[in-house]
């Protein structure tokens, strides 16, 4: 390595250890520190103040300085342990610094494993401390050795117990980040049985079984005091006990019913009509994997409105509500509806002495005004043929009045487009069609069949000549309601194109003192 290359990695380590200060990592570091030195403090002080043993002295005495060796190793494993717990960690700080420049998955993995390895990292600790401890008591002893392996063990599980639980915690926002995209690995922490099952046997059977050992002890010989002498020790176990369980359990509470907390609120947003709401998966157990679940489900429910919404605007909003709830088939039902056409009047003119662009943007503002005035008055726009509109009043949800409706909304298009550049001719027919979807199997549409269309699209031709523009016939105003045949009048009958018979048309007339009113 070059002189350059490594002014770089210092450069480089030097700019990480300062993000780093200004992270949580230090707090991370802090609280694993102290929740292992202070189990080896409270170790050490429970086996020499409250372990009634003769032969304790001679630890101080001709075997060494026992409590200097002891501080000494507790020094040493807290330095040593942060540079393995940095060195081990190091990818995912410079993927915090710097996203890019580590794998995902990798990064995803390591992340969601840093409570496991931190845990293991203070067994390893424990295992050479509990042997530095034995080895120096059984020099002076045997039973001594076995007392001081068995209480190094107990304060240990309980370390080991703690460190797991709080870093599980306060990685919370570094898992979050580093799940923020996927999860499916549901083994990448213990289940939470395990996980309750262990701070039970930790916090509860572990002060148990050292106060048998006590009392076994006592009984047996191995401990040079009657059974006065030993309630000291089994008050501090009952204590420890006490006090470990309620932070180990606080602990594991919070890991199981934060997740809860967090989606339960999330629920309650979705009932309350939004869809855009997930939550943070930072557990890589189980609840992991409901965490994800949701957020997969949220997806699927935005991809859904999102494909209801864009189905809705192609067919109408009514067609597909009725597609989505009801498997749709083939075939048509007799209904009884009005129909109203709307057809551009010299929109061949228009489109030659216009660009495409200006044509598209005329179009667009003109049947904006349409489909507007048609859902104002419970109507559906069926389709658009070109510069032509299609909107159907009672069906595919029946509706009373159709006539009326569809006659109303005839008169407002005449106000609502009497301004707009493009004109046109409007016809509105009432009558029986065949309501339903025609096509193939992979392919078709919901529409309507019937005269009264053919009547519609006939009185559109004629209404292109006609002062108005507006026209229907005497049978669709017989069909709508008094009120709405009030502001109509009919006229002469004719014969319409493709007909055998006579149709007497009409057309609104000028508005009434009530319309002003």
């Amino acid at each position: 390595m070059s002189r350059d290359d490594k002014v770089i990695n210092m450069t480089r380590f030097g700019e990480i250890v300062i993000w780093l200060m200004k992270t949580s990592w230090p707090l991370y570091a802090a609280v694993i520190a102290v929740s292992n030195v202070l189990g080896a403090v409270a170790t050490m002080l429970f086996f020499h103040f409250l372990i009634p043993m003769d032969e304790k002295s001679l630890l101080s005495g001709t075997a060494g300085k026992f409590p200097l060796i002891g501080i000494a190793y507790l020094i040493i494993a807290v330095v040593l342990s942060s540079i393995v717990t940095f060195w081990l960690f190091r990818p995912v700080l410079v993927w915090q610094h710097e996203p890019e420049t580590h794998d995902p998955n990798m990064v995803r993995n390591l992340v969601m494993r840093i409570p496991i390895y931190q845990s293991l990292l203070c067994i390893v600790v424990w295992i050479f401390g509990v042997f530095i401890a034995t080895a120096q008591a059984a020099s002076v002893s045997g039973r001594l050795g076995l007392v001081v392996c068995l209480v190094s063990i107990l304060g240990g599980s309980m370390s080991v117990l703690l460190t797991y639980l709080a870093a599980e915690r306060l990685v919370r926002p570094v898992a979050a980040a580093a799940l923020a995209q996927r999860f499916e690995d549901s083994t990448l922490e213990p289940p939470v049985t395990q996980r309750l099952r262990a701070t039970w046997a930790v916090t509860s059977a572990v002060p148990l079984l050292g106060i048998c050992l006590l009392v076994i002890g006592q009984r047996s010989g191995y401990f040079t005091a009657d059974a006065n002498e030993l309630l000291p020790a089994i008050l501090a176990l009952g204590a420890v006990s006490l006090l470990t369980g309620f932070v180990a359990q606080t602990l594991v509470i919070m890991s199981v019913v934060d997740p809860i907390h967090e989606l339960q609120e999330a629920i309650n947003s979705v009932r309350r009509g939004e869809t855009d709401v997930t939550v943070d998966i930072y557990d890589g157990s189980e609840i992991g994997v409901l965490q994800a679940g949701f957020n997969e489900m949220m997806r699927g429910l935005k991809e859904r409105q999102r494909v209801r919404d864009l189905f809705g605007r192609y067919v109408g909003t009514e067609v597909a509500r009725r597609a989505l709830e009801e498997r749709p088939t083939l075939g048509g039902e007799d209904r009884s509806v009005a129909v109203l056409f709307v057809d551009v009047i010299g929109s061949t003119t228009f489109a030659v002495n216009h660009t495409p662009e200006e044509v598209v943007a005329a179009l667009n503002e003109f049947f904006e005004h349409v489909v507007e005035v048609v859902h104002r008055n419970k109507g559906v726009i069926n389709k658009f043929q070109g510069d032509a509109a299609l909107a159907i009043f009672g069906a595919p949800l029946p509706l009373s009045d159709a006539a009326g409706h569809a006659l109303t909304a005839a008169r407002e298009l005449r106000n609502e487009l009497k301004d707009l550049e493009l004109a046109c001719g409007i016809g509105v027919a009432a009558g029986h069609v065949v309501a339903g979807h025609i096509g193939g199997h992979d392919r078709f549409e919901y529409t309507v069949i019937g005269d009264a269309v053919n009547t519609a699209a006939r009185l559109t031709e004629l209404a292109k000549d006609t002062p108005g523009r507006i026209l229907s016939n005497a049978a669709t105003l017989r069909a709508a309601n008094e009120a709405e045949q009030a502001r109509w009048t009919v006229m002469k009958s004719v014969e319409l194109r493709g007909r055998n018979e006579m149709t007497q048309l009409a057309r609104p007339i000028r508005p009434t003192l009530a319309d002003r009113s």
